[in-house]
């Protein structure tokens, strides 16, 4: 039901990110390295670069009203920026404390939600007008 309003892009990267993770998390957990380490962080950084990476940027600038637009927009992007600085912040300190399978299985679980979250609540807006996401809300 929810998957017709829900952005596939953001679907399909975030699943792809969630499964890269887990198979970081089980080669630092296997002690796997090498090229297999190196192709799932890769894997990683191409699906956010190709869906949640530019995509938010649109979603932000495409959701929120008209009349209320440039606010929202300024309030979503501070929220954004604080979530990269938590992040930021959080991977050196669960790296050391509960280590690197830990520390990457700890995000998956952040983009199984990230995930769901899209899945239920973000509309697609591929081929509508403004007006017509505005009223769809």
């Amino acid at each position: 039901m929810w998957i017709k309003w829900a952005g596939k892009l953001l679907l399909w990267g975030g699943a792809g990110m969630g499964m890269s993770l887990v198979m970081v998390g089980l080669a630092f957990h296997f002690g796997w390295t090498g090229y297999g380490l190196l192709v799932f962080i890769l894997l990683y950084i191409a699906c956010f670069a190709a869906s949640y990476g530019p995509v938010t940027w649109v979603v932000i600038s495409e959701i929120f009203p008209i009349k209320m637009r440039g606010v929202a927009m300024s309030v979503a992007t501070f929220a954004l920026w604080v979530a990269v600085y938590v992040v930021t912040q959080t991977f050196p300190i669960l790296l050391e404390s509960a280590g690197p399978a830990a520390t990457f299985w700890v995000f998956c679980g952040m983009s199984l939600l990230a995930f769901f979250f899209v899945w239920s609540q973000v509309p697609e807006t591929k081929g509508k007008t403004l007006e017509e996401i505005e009223r769809a809300w």
